[in-house]
């Protein structure tokens, strides 16, 4: 039986604690109307808010839904500047509690962890056991299928504190459409919540030693081609029976390590690990595109809003973010050449 939590609401509803998330909820933001909004009013706002939540008649806010279009087509749902504040102040609770149940194979969303360290794991599977097989799962259409009863029941087994959840009741009914929303900073805690019941029984009851989950997306190591089915069998029972989802029929993958997989944006193989063809495009591109926008507005004459004092330059920041990222790859030097390339211009503005 886990760990059981009670009396946490006061925490979550506390005045310091709202003002040390807005602060989070509006980081490298500033310039954003709401924000600039919110600010204007900011300690009114924020004893409104407490106030509301004590008294349970706190009411989430519309959301704002738009699509994107990388790495594919995704339906984002962001909520209210108000309930992102909210939603920090839930997420610094429960985040600590959970995590200390979380199985140690689970990467994404936790602090000191992350896709790099999960490829880098698969990498050493891979290459130290080329004679066995792999089983790549991935969820279909994971975020709108969570089931919110189960969720709620899931949680609950956890905190007891009955004003908590009924307001995380609320959260999480309040949301448009089916399932939780990607948009929220609360859906990704909520999603790790979720497939730890499958990490647990992968972990627990089919004893995998060999476990990989980020996400929706898992890999097990398989002694056989035979297990490797048995335990794509048992998983889709599991998850179909205890959590009303199904895995995606096209991305279930069974082979040989020696043959490499792709993962995470990489492709891995036994000693190697390289950017995927798709992944190396959008980075190009991505790139080219910050950098003429950071031309534009380091321009005396932009109207675009000026940086907040201590900001890092977001062109900077993505920069940064994908130095760090090639730098794990096989032929990181060739990567970091071409990156090199993209920040010296030597592109035309036509290619984006």
């Amino acid at each position: 039986m886990p760990k059981t939590f009670n009396n946490l609401f006061d925490e979550i509803s506390d005045f310091k604690r709202l003002r040390r998330c807005f602060y989070k909820a509006s980081k490298s933001k500033f310039y954003r109307y709401s924000i600039i909004q919110f600010n204007h009013s900011l300690e009114e706002n924020l004893l409104k808010i407490s106030k509301e939540l004590i008294d349970e008649t706190y009411e989430f806010g519309n959301y704002r839904c738009f699509y994107v279009l990388e790495p594919k087509k995704r339906l984002i749902e962001s909520a209210c500047f108000r309930d992102r504040v909210v939603h920090h102040s839930i997420h610094q609770t429960l985040e600590p509690i959970f995590d200390d149940q979380f199985s140690s194979y689970s990467y994404a969303c936790r602090t000191g962890r992350g896709n790099n360290r999960a490829a880098l794991l698969m990498k050493k599977w891979i290459t130290n056991n080329q004679e066995k097989y792999f089983l790549k799962c991935d969820i279909k259409k994971f975020f709108p299928s969570i089931d919110r009863e189960i969720l709620v029941n899931i949680i609950s087994k956890t905190i007891l504190d009955e004003k908590l959840l009924r307001c995380l009741k609320k959260l999480i009914a309040n949301a448009p459409n089916h399932g939780i929303p990607i948009g929220n900073l609360t859906s990704q805690l909520f999603a790790n919540i979720y497939l730890n019941e499958l990490d647990q029984f992968v972990k627990r009851k089919l004893r995998v030693k060999k476990y990989i989950r980020y996400m929706d997306d898992f890999v097990m190591i398989a002694d056989s081609l035979e297990e490797a089915h048995m335990l794509r069998d048992r998983v889709d029972e599991f998850i179909s029976e205890s959590l009303k989802l199904t895995l995606s029929p096209q991305k279930v993958l069974i082979a040989k390590c020696s043959e490499g997989m792709a993962f995470l944006g990489f492709f891995i193989r036994p000693g190697e690990m390289r950017l995927r063809g798709a992944f190396f495009r959008r980075m190009k591109k991505k790139l080219k595109k910050a950098r003429i926008q950071a031309l534009h507005s380091d321009d005396k004459t932009s109207e675009r809003p000026k940086r907040h004092r201590g900001e890092l330059h977001p062109y900077l920041m993505t920069l940064n973010s994908y130095l760090g990222h090639v730098k794990f790859c096989t032929n990181s030097t060739t990567l970091k050449r071409e990156i090199l390339k993209v920040n010296l211009g030597l592109f035309k503005e036509s290619e984006i």
